[in-house]
């Protein structure tokens, strides 16, 4: 259910929050404090924090470049590995935990105050 709300741009975050009328258009930065916009593409692609999990996972799967323009990267994710097809629902299984661990990091920062750091992230995935 969460990848699919991903996919769709169904999330709970800033920017949807706004359009929806839940918070006011004064608070849509990234909850890390990077500055930038909060959107699908930059909480999960782009922002500096959460980013720096992505760069770990393609160094473990030797994966030499991905440039995401958005969340459907991950199909693009699953073959550019370099692995045999039959492996490509394990680069999915990745991928998914990936997101799900950036999630969670943005949303234990909104609920509980923490503070989000690069190598916690790669600690959740290795």
């Amino acid at each position: 259910m969460f990848v699919w709300r991903l996919l769709r741009n169904r999330l709970p975050i800033k920017n949807n929050l706004v359009r929806r009328q839940v918070i006011q258009n004064t608070d849509t930065t990234c909850i890390t404090g990077c500055g930038g916009l909060e959107t699908v593409t930059h909480l999960f692609l782009q922002c500096d924090i959460f980013n720096s999990l992505w760069y770990h996972v393609w160094r473990w799967l030797h994966i030499s470049s991905v440039s995401p323009g958005n969340i459907r990267h991950f199909i693009q994710f699953t073959s550019m590995a370099e692995l045999p097809r039959f492996t490509h629902t394990f680069t999915k299984i990745i991928w998914f935990v990936s997101v799900w661990v950036i999630w969670k990091e943005r949303n234990n920062h909104v609920f509980q105050n923490t503070v989000s750091n690069p190598y916690v992230l790669v600690e959740h995935v290795n």
